[in-house]
């Protein structure tokens, strides 16, 4: 079956991440799997990759492009991701595609809060024309079906998952990675991985990384990444000297799981995410995590057990954690374990894409028929009534 998916960039992040783990492990001789961005993406691309060359800045209606698109290259599933792709839904519709795929990843500061009532009636249109739409958390899916006036069995739930044999611990990489960092063994290697984004919160971490260097903690802090505020981080390392002599900046890396294997804690100080694939690798790696309690990562960490939850923008609570778990070598290796483990179990690249093949291969049986299930006679009723509108 021929899949094209349709991601506004195939820069990195955790949407283009899944696509990219998709590509890879989708059985080839299965799924035909192409990819539709919106915007140039630097570096390679895998399979085959089309741009529709748009202005990364600028705001421009996409269904007569995308339209043309699809009736071109004819795949049998068009598979859009987020808000920045939803016109593929509606253009999918008119291009005659057999089926069609939407699902949600996450929020930016733009669609953290109330959505205006232009996008929620978009949005609920697209849902209405498309075969299957779903959510990488449940939190997510509260949140659309809140906004929309869904009831939750309109959208399904496929969380991410991650390589847990790629992400692993690995003692020697670590004294290597510490080793550059001259980290001593008494230093505590503070770090988080991701987009240099606001709705990520790096400043938070920076002030949180101050209080625990000034409660007298050997602290090292890493931030892997690149992106929009790194001027603003390095802008605030300005004012803190003593702290940006213990902060290192690495911009965007390709050997994520050896600096996660350097870390003794791993932060995620997000103001908001669907369910963050960093957060995974790191528990991957047996890292202790720290995350902000929104988004899937309350359905990722069991707090106290497999990691610890923060309220949103707390530095003063992250610094005491860091302090309370250098003095405790036990407790920070035990939440390691336990948080690699709940990866192994519950958000293993392996059960992603069963999810992810089943759902493909029970749309194409279908033949785009709807069964009469109860769900299936309540959505097509739901979508009639937007026909009427």
């Amino acid at each position: 079956m021929r899949i094209m998916h349709v991601v506004r960039t195939l820069a990195t992040g955790g949407t283009e991440m899944v696509v990219r783990r998709l590509i890879s492990a989708l059985e080839p001789s299965q799924f035909q799997q192409s990819v539709c961005t919106l915007v140039a993406s630097p570096g390679s691309q895998p399979l085959r990759t089309i741009c529709l060359e748009r202005s990364a800045d600028k705001a421009a209606f996409l269904v007569p492009q995308l339209t043309r698109l699809f009736r071109r290259e004819r795949p049998d599933i068009v598979h859009s991701r987020n808000w920045a792709t939803i016109e593929a839904v509606l253009a999918a519709k008119l291009a005659g595609i057999r089926t069609i795929v939407h699902s949600e990843h996450g929020r930016d500061l733009q669609t953290i809060g109330p959505q205006p009532w232009r996008r929620r009636m978009l949005r609920r249109i697209s849902y209405a024309c498309a075969d299957r739409v779903f959510c990488v958390s449940e939190e997510l899916r509260e949140f659309y079906c809140e906004q929309l006036g869904m009831k939750p069995h309109f959208l399904d739930v496929i969380p991410n998952g991650v390589d847990a044999k790629q992400f692993s611990p690995n003692p020697a990489v670590r004294s290597a990675v510490r080793a550059k960092l001259a980290a001593g063994s008494d230093t505590i290697v503070v770090g988080t991985v991701g987009r240099l984004d606001p709705i990520k919160d790096h400043v938070t971490l920076l002030r949180a990384a101050d209080l625990a260097l000034r409660k007298g903690l050997d602290l090292k802090l890493v931030i892997v990444g690149e992106g929009p505020q790194r001027a603003t981080l390095e802008n605030e390392l300005s004012g803190a000297p003593h702290l940006a002599s213990r902060t290192v900046l690495t911009g965007e890396s390709k050997n994520v799981a050896d600096w996660l294997n350097s870390f003794d804690i791993f932060i995620l100080p997000s103001l908001s995410e669907g369910m963050s694939n960093t957060l995974l690798e790191a528990m991957a790696v047996g890292v202790a995590p720290i995350a902000t309690a929104v988004g899937g990562n309350r359905e990722v960490v069991e707090h106290g057990h497999s990691g610890l939850l923060v309220p949103p923008g707390d530095a003063e609570q992250i610094s005491d954690l860091i302090v309370q778990l250098t003095a405790d070598a036990e407790r920070l290796k035990a939440l390691g374990r336990s948080a690699r483990e709940r990866v192994e179990r519950q958000f293993s690249i392996e059960r992603m894409v069963k999810r992810y093949g089943e759902m493909y291969s029970e749309l194409m049986n279908s033949t785009g028929a709807r069964s009469l299930s109860k769900d299936s006679v309540q959505r097509d009723s739901y979508v009639r009534d937007l026909r009427d509108c």
